[in-house]
């Protein structure tokens, strides 16, 4: 069987993943451009948070990739009412998932802090970094289900890429910028205008997965 017909399909489908992918490294760039403008005991906070937080989030990413097979298996079945279903179960399951991480952030926050050899400053500053992830993490999980789960097994992929785009660079980058160089707000409030998007595209997914629009139905007509 040749499956020449599906090229445009997958080209459709991937281009939109590589271009949301590449922006979104130049996106976490710029972010760590921003803190380091705000100074080296911020940098050293969120170094430390940054290995908490990915340890947290082993088990979310590996949710993610188990939503995006079911979901995509389901799919290919044709019965995109039960995927819908699906949609709402990996949701929540994300949401709980983010909301344990959170707790386990807080509680492990002062023994991880305390271990690093860190100035005093960047131990205060960690300690309400913590506080933000362990927030934010309720979010990102959630929307890691949807972006990198349910929504990209469902074709969706442009609408994905679009808010990778607008929420990263039109969202957090900015407001980052003006929280920490402009404003000189608190430590919390900087990390959470620099993670805003997680925020924003965690609602943003919601509303698309509830409208049941995310469904693309791909072309598999094959020439023998």
């Amino acid at each position: 069987m040749k499956c020449k017909n599906l090229l445009s399909e997958y080209l459709r489908i991937s281009i939109p993943v590589l271009i949301s992918d590449a922006l979104l490294a130049l996106g976490n760039n710029a972010v760590a451009m921003v803190m380091g403008r705000v100074g080296s005991a911020f940098v050293a906070a969120n170094s430390v948070t940054t290995v908490v937080q990915q340890l947290s989030s082993v088990l979310t990413q590996g949710i993610s990739n188990a939503s995006c097979i079911i979901t995509g298996h389901t799919m290919g079945q044709g019965d995109y009412e039960k995927a819908q279903k699906q949609g709402y179960t990996f949701l929540v399951l994300g949401t709980i998932i983010g909301l344990i991480a959170g707790i386990f952030i807080l509680c492990i926050k002062n023994p991880v802090i305390n271990y690093y050899s860190i100035s005093d400053d960047a131990k205060e500053i960690a300690h309400s970094l913590m506080i933000a992830v362990s927030l934010i993490m309720v979010f990102q999980s959630a929307n890691s289900i949807l972006t990198k789960g349910v929504l990209r097994a469902g074709g969706d992929t442009k609408f994905l890429m679009a808010g990778d785009i607008l929420f990263l660079w039109i969202a957090s980058i900015p407001l980052g910028i003006l929280a920490g160089l402009v404003f000189h707000w608190s430590s919390f409030w900087i990390y959470t205008m620099l993670k805003i998007d997680q925020i924003i595209k965690c609602i943003w997914c919601y509303f698309r997965l509830r409208s049941g629009k995310w469904m693309k139905k791909i072309n598999s007509s094959t020439n023998s």
